[in-house]
Order: structure tokens, then C-alpha cells, then sequence
């Protein structure tokens, strides 16, 4: 049988064709794996935390690898950025509202990689304007203090970052907490004011105090004080008084440095942050019980509050109450938190004794994804909002005027973004709104920066009355933003 030479020889090279087009990848597999299944993408270089000042540009990219064709979406918080799809994103201006954590997901046919979650700290354009007063009265107060305790009890009060590492001072600055000592599992650092005895001693402390607090700061601070005692001594409640406080400095004092003064016991803790000439003073935990008014005592010769009659944080909760006073009913409804009670303020010490920020971190998470934040203050009157400004500055006034004026200005700038909320026990709107001689009786500002919640429980110690617990924390400078993630 005769061959056609000319059709055989067509054949093999159409075959050789083919097996040099396959040769050069085509008919390939797109699989990463020998079983011929796409993975999902693996990122190789994770984003990185940033710390930038309000109006300058900042940046994230995450560098990933995988099959295919890839496709990233960035979040702050839980929410997805709109126009946010490659594998960098920029804020070109940056405001305080940018401020938070963010995270990316790097998606192929195979699945879904999503990144470690990075915080953007976002400093105020004001911080260039603090300058050393307040620091420097602070600082000459401390050293008239420490002279007046001597090298020994000084010892005790200082935790300075030349014989502790940062993160042992860490622990130490998240010590604190909204109960009595025993109650917690650990011990509040620093001297307790039964160790500040001598008439010297205490007019040096009370002195530090006056200086490191405004006016309406050292009136708080005294009225927990008396309180306390008056729990301890009037009512004859075990673990409870004024030699049961503390004052501590978690890092050394100086006017170029970071270091914390920690002031605090039950219903108390003023954690004041400096960092160079700024101030940074969250987060703040008061509260008092009784509620109404009482007459201080005077058990000892301590000498850490004045004689007469307190009625302490009233004007903070009126402050937050008039907000939803001046509340139309539908407004009212809107700004209710349904279904939610709350126990108690729901980031208190959560971080308490760990050196951590995860906890607060997760919680103030959760809530901004939550579909149910409450009341816009952009939504709210001119008159309203200013009422709302009020109930901010009754806790930033507790500070110096300069710390107090930079935090509001950045605080009011983010009105668009800042959310009034209450709650009551039942879970069921009241067209009477708020009432603070009702158990389980909430109410809270919270904004990208601004958090603040006063939570109305019964009484411990005194029966048939209420008391209050109230927290101030700033979710970008918290500790100055020292704690690790």
C-alpha cells in the first residue's frame, strides 16, 4: 500500500505544532496546587500602623500573592471603603474622623485572604500649639510631692521606664478599675494615701492634684474621695475610704517624655498622659454612690477632701440628660438603643491588668458595625448640638484649658460621624427619656474619637438608691495610643 508522503509529512507537523503550543503554556493548568485547585491568595507583606497629623496624606498596601486574577477591598472597622480596590489605599487629607483600624481582604477564584487589622492615629493639627505650662506646673508639683514622701515612698510611686520595660509599664497603666480592692484580682500600683501622712505629705499631694486637674476636676476628684469615706466610716462598709486611693507615675516624669499620673481607687481613675507638652488624659473612669447628697465625715485626720455637703457628678448627668430632654418623641425613639440593656458602662476596665488595648479595640469595633447607634448629632438643631458639646466638656473641662480646647475642637469637627444614644432596663422606649433614679438607665456619646457613657445601677452599699458609673476614653489616644493591639 502505497504511503502519500506529502499528507504524512502535514500530520507530523501538525502535531509538532500542537505540542510546541503546549510546550509554551497554552492548554495549561491556572491550578497552585498539584491536585489542580485554586487556593485563595496568600499575603506576603501585611499593612502597617500609622501615626500621621491631621491634613497629611497616609497610605496602606498590602503586598499578596495567588492564581489568577486578584481583587482587594479595603474596610475601617467593619465597613467596607467605597472605591477602595487596590492593593493600596490612600487618604490623600487626612481628618480625625479617619482615625481607626483598618483591614483588607485579597479575594481570587480560590477564596478569600483577609489581612492583620493596622491602626491609623490621626494627631490633631492643634497639638503644635501645646506648650509647656501645664506640663512644667505638673512636673514642679511632683518634685515639691516626692520631696515631701522621701526616697523611700518616692520609690514606690515611680515606675520608671529606665527599670521597666514598656511592656510591664503597660500592665501598670491599665491597672485600674471601677471596684473597691478586694474585688480585684490584682493590686492598684503606686502608694495608697494611708502611706501620705504627714501634714507635709498631704498638702504636697493635694497640691499635685490641684495642679494636674481643673477646678471642676479636683471638685470631682474630692466629692469620690469623700464619698468613699463616707461609705467606709457612715455606713460601715468593709474596703471602703480614702487611705484606700492611690497615686502612682507609670514612666518618668519630664517635660520632652511620655509618661502617665495615675490617680484612682473605687469609683476612680484619672490616667493623665503627657507626651512632651500635650496631654492626653483617657481613659477617665468616675463614679459615686451615694447619688444624692451626704455630709462628709471626718474618721481621721486625713485631710484629702473638704468638711460640708457633696452632691457629686450631678452636673455631669444633667448635662447628658438635657440632651434627650430637649429631644422631640421621634427623636427620642431614634436616638434609643432597643432591645439593649446595660448592667453597668460597657467599656469600663475591660484592658484591666493585661497591658493590652485587644478588648477595648474589639468592643469599640462591634459597635461600629452595629446597625443601631443611636442619634446623629449632625441630625440635631443647632440649639441641640450645643447641648451635647455641654455634656462633652463636663468631663474634658476636668482638665487643664488647653488640653480641654484641643480635644473639643476635634471632637465637634467629627459631629457628622458622632452618634447620642440611650437605653433603659426594660429594652423599651420611654417617651419620658432618661431617668437617673432608675436602674439600668444608659446614656453615651460616641464618635470617631469621643466615647463617653454614664450607667445608672442601684446601690451597693446604700439600699433603695441609685449610683452612677461614667467613662470618658478617646478611641484614638487612649494611654496616648501606647498599648499594643
Amino acid at each position: 500500500m502505497l504511503v502519500n508522503t506529502r499528507r504524512f509529512s502535514l500530520v507530523i507537523l501538525l502535531l509538532l505544532g500542537l505540542a510546541a503550543v503546549t510546550a509554551c503554556g497554552g492548554g495549561g493548568s491556572d491550578s497552585s496546587d498539584s491536585s489542580g485547585t485554586v487556593t485563595a491568595p496568600t499575603i506576603t507583606t501585611q499593612p502597617s500602623s500609622q501615626t500621621v497629623t491631621a491634613g497629611s496624606a497616609a497610605s496602606f498596601t498590602v503586598t499578596a500573592s495567588g492564581s489568577g486574577t486578584l481583587s482587594y477591598q479595603w474596610y475601617k472597622a467593619s465597613s467596607a471603603i467605597s472605591g477602595a480596590t487596590s492593593s493600596t489605599y490612600t487618604i490623600a487629607s487626612t481628618a480625625t474622623s479617619d482615625a481607626g483600624s483598618y483591614y483588607v481582604t485579597v479575594s481570587n477564584s480560590g477564596g478569600t485572604t483577609t489581612s492583620s487589622t493596622v491602626t491609623l492615629t490621626v494627631s490633631s493639627s492643634d497639638t503644635a500649639s501645646c506648650d509647656t505650662t501645664y506640663v512644667d506646673s505638673v512636673l514642679s508639683a511632683v518634685s515639691t510631692f516626692e520631696a515631701a514622701l522621701g526616697s523611700s515612698l518616692t520609690a514606690s510611686t515611680l515606675y520608671s521606664d529606665s527599670s521597666y520595660s514598656s511592656s510591664q509599664l503597660n500592665v501598670y497603666k491599665t491597672n485600674w478599675s471601677n471596684l473597691p480592692p478586694g474585688a480585684i484580682s490584682f493590686s492598684r500600683p503606686g502608694i495608697t494615701l494611708a502611706e501620705v501622712s504627714t501634714s507635709s505629705q498631704i498638702s504636697a499631694f493635694n497640691a499635685l492634684a490641684k495642679v494636674a486637674l481643673s477646678s471642676a476636676g479636683y471638685a470631682d476628684f474630692q466629692g469620690v474621695i469623700a464619698a468613699d469615706d463616707y461609705l467606709g466610716y457612715t455606713k460601715n462598709a468593709n474596703g471602703y475610704g480614702a487611705d484606700l486611693y492611690h497615686v502612682a507615675f507609670i514612666g518618668t516624669p519630664s517635660q520632652t517624655g511620655s509618661w502617665t499620673l495615675m490617680l484612682g481607687g473605687h469609683h476612680m481613675a484619672f490616667n493623665i498622659n503627657f507626651n512632651g507638652a500635650c496631654a492626653y488624659p483617657t481613659p477617665h473612669h468616675i463614679g459615686v454612690e451615694p447619688r444624692t447628697a451626704f455630709t462628709a465625715n471626718d474618721h481621721t485626720s486625713y485631710s484629702f477632701y473638704d468638711s460640708g455637703t457633696y452632691t457629686v457628678l450631678a452636673d455631669k448627668a444633667a448635662a447628658m440628660v438635657a440632651i434627650f430632654s430637649s429631644m422631640s418623641s421621634s427623636e427620642l425613639t431614634s436616638a434609643f438603643l432597643s432591645g439593649q440593656t446595660f448592667s453597668d458602662v460597657l467599656i469600663g476596665p475591660v484592658e484591666a491588668n493585661t497591658g493590652s488595648y485587644a478588648n477595648v479595640t474589639t468592643k469599640f469595633n462591634a459597635i461600629a458595625s452595629s446597625s443601631d447607634r443611636g442619634l446623629l448629632v449632625s441630625s440635631l438643631s443647632t440649639t441641640q448640638q450645643a447641648l451635647v458639646m455641654a455634656a462633652i466638656e463636663q468631663f474634658t473641662d476636668d482638665y487643664d484649658s488647653t488640653t480641654a480646647s484641643r480635644l473639643l475642637s476635634d471632637y465637634e469637627a467629627d459631629y457628622g460621624s458622632t452618634y447620642v444614644a440611650w437605653a433603659n432596663a426594660s429594652g423599651s422606649v420611654s417617651s419620658s427619656g432618661p431617668d437617673v433614679s432608675a436602674n439600668g438607665t444608659y446614656m453615651r456619646v460616641d464618635g470617631p474619637r469621643v466615647w463617653m457613657e454614664i450607667a445608672v445601677q442601684n446601690g451597693v452599699v446604700i439600699s433603695g438608691q441609685t449610683h452612677y458609673h461614667m467613662i470618658y476614653r478617646d478611641k484614638t489616644y487612649d494611654y496616648y495610643n501606647q498599648l499594643s493591639n
